[in-house]
């Protein structure tokens, strides 16, 4: 029953479901390969590979290789769950954070192709000049560089030709092995795998729209206006599309040549550290993917930004909550962190609380002996108390997981290339500021106008909705649905007894009815009238039945 489960609840409506079986069977074989057949053993379609359904053999290394494997969509999806420690143990995370696009180049006539198709035929006349060589190659797009008819340098982010139809394909097939997964292994429900897929495919979706890039690029560039620390590439909307991005190019060196080039470190940390901590403390939406790579060093020390496809947004309440757990974390009050967890967690089950603050006390005591707030650092403690907290069924969020995943990039980026910077005296100013904005007097104010009018609504609202529950009462309208959530084995003697019960009482009724026919004046055998013959052999035989259940206790 272990494959036929899974089998009739996903294999039944795949055709449906899954429009490129092509694909399908390239994925179906690479998790063959990899020792995943359980996720597509049972699946009888041509040209499937055959296996041991059974065998699931899994390690970070057979992850990461199958992930490599399958292509760009996989390596993007292992991406993202490198940022998951609520989901996947420590060496899974640290595995999957090695992964990277490794794509060959878009031939040039493709280029051109895709440049046509979205900019028009005459788009080589609207540029002066255009290098065939690529600047840089990703999954979804590839960078080729160029000069507007006015000198200015721009960049071109090209999608790469029919990217979205198999984006959309593997879409499709990760919703299928996901149904699989939960359905041969119920257990994993309460990782909600299917949120994880949601949030993905909404994720790359807005990734391969570069119009949703070119959005979130002018958003940044408005929240830090004319700052001389940082500079955002402007965006040319009438070069820019869904498939193609036009942008101004900065010119610069990435962040680790920064010493080799001759920048003052010690500024550029500052302003590194400043620009990241405002987008995550002050603005509430930041670069999900503040790596190395996407971080140049311009001329005057200045922070350059690139690749805004993966964003992440917090509510004011939810920067609340961050800070407050750092304060916490700074003055080390590990209570006050465990009920904040607490409080923002997605319970999936019952939540022993005690057992969370006990983790939460145990953990940071552990890992703060001996250490200075100058050696401190804040992400990589919140992101494994982010995975403690969601082995106990608090699981955190994906938009503050997004956060802390932020934090730990910009902490490590400044503690491996520039140790001039404290990223913990720099994020100090940020917390103290937002203590005092939390606890301001006309904030308070306006938190408690805010309660009050909701009160007052929900009191205006009381009469009535007590007269409607009263009518229903009244008219018998009302329901209650309870569910009893007793032992196995006890429900396994209930239904033993209901058993014998049903077979007694067909038993009476087959007697019964074979009494009731002994008038019958036709179709007589061996003396007795055939149906009343007929009636008493099922009341034999669930008799016997029944007595055989009492003696044996069967059911």
């Amino acid at each position: 029953m272990g494959i036929v489960r899974p089998i009739v609840k996903t294999v039944g409506d795949l055709p449906r479901r899954v429009r490129d079986l092509g694909r399908l069977r390239e994925v179906a074989q690479v998790l063959v390969k990899h020792g995943f057949g359980l996720l597509v053993g049972g699946i009888e379609l041509p040209g499937f590979p055959k296996t041991d359904a059974r065998v699931l053999e899994s390690n970070p290394e057979r992850v990461v290789s199958a992930i490599q494997e399958l292509g760009p969509t996989y390596v993007k999806l292992g991406q993202v769950l490198s940022t998951r420690p609520d989901i996947l143990a420590p060496e899974y995370i640290e595995a999957l954070q090695q992964l990277q696009d490794d794509v060959r180049p878009i031939p040039t006539a493709a280029v051109h192709v895709e440049l046509a198709r979205e900019l028009g035929e005459d788009w080589r006349t609207r540029v002066a000049t255009f290098d065939e060589a690529p600047l840089a190659t990703a999954s979804i797009g590839q960078v080729h560089t160029g000069t507007l008819h006015d000198g200015t340098e721009v960049v071109f982010k090209v999608r790469r030709p029919g990217a979205e139809r198999t984006v959309r394909a593997d879409l499709a097939i990760l919703q299928f092995l996901a149904r699989r997964l939960v359905a041969e292994f119920p257990e994993a429900s309460s990782v909600d795998v299917d949120g994880v897929i949601g949030e993905f495919s909404r994720s790359i979706l807005a990734e391969m729209d570069f119009r949703e890039e070119a959005k979130n690029q002018r958003r940044i560039a408005r929240n830090f206006g004319d700052d001389p620390r940082v500079r955002i590439p402007k965006v040319f909307p009438e070069l820019s599309t869904a498939g193609v991005l036009c942008m101004e190019r900065l010119r610069g060196v990435k962040i680790r040549e920064a010493r080799a080039a001759g920048h003052d470190m010690g500024v550029v940390g500052d302003r590194y550290l400043s620009v990241a901590y405002d987008m995550l403390f002050v603005h509430g939406f930041f670069h999900g993917d503040l790596h190395p790579g996407n971080v140049l060093v311009l001329p005057g020390d200045v922070i350059g930004l690139l690749d805004f496809g993966m964003m992440g947004r917090l509510t004011p309440q939810m920067r609340s909550d961050v800070v407050f757990i750092m304060f916490a974390i700074q003055r080390g009050d590990w209570q006050t962190i465990a009920r904040l967890f607490y409080d923002i967690a997605i319970k999936t089950q019952r939540v022993d609380y005690r057992a969370l603050e006990r983790e939460t006390v145990e953990f940071f005591e552990r890992v703060w002996a001996g250490n200075s707030m100058k050696d401190l650092q804040l992400g990589p403690y919140i992101v494994e108390l982010a995975r403690k907290a969601g082995e106990l069924g608090a699981r955190v969020p994906p938009d503050y997981t997004m956060f802390f995943k932020a934090l730990v990039t910009s902490e490590g980026l400044a503690k491996s290339l520039i140790p001039e910077v404290d990223p913990l005296e720099a994020a100090t100013p940020y917390f103290e500021r937002m203590i005092r904005e939390r606890f301001d007097v006309g904030r308070l104010q306006g938190d408690a106008l805010y309660h009050a009018l909701t009160i007052g609504g929900v009191v205006q609202r009381l009469p009535i909705s007590i007269a409607q529950f009263l009518d229903d009462l009244d008219a018998q309208r009302v329901r209650f649905d309870v569910r009893q959530i007793a032992d196995p084995d006890e429900m396994d003697r209930a239904d033993r007894r209901q058993n014998r019960l049903v077979l007694g009482a067909a038993t009476i009724g087959f007697a019964l009815c074979g009494t009731l026919a002994l008038g019958t004046p036709e179709a007589w055998w061996s003396g007795w009238p055939v149906v009343t013959a007929a009636f008493y052999l099922l009341a034999l035989g669930a008799g016997l039945s029944t007595f055989w259940m009492v003696v044996g206790n069967r059911g």
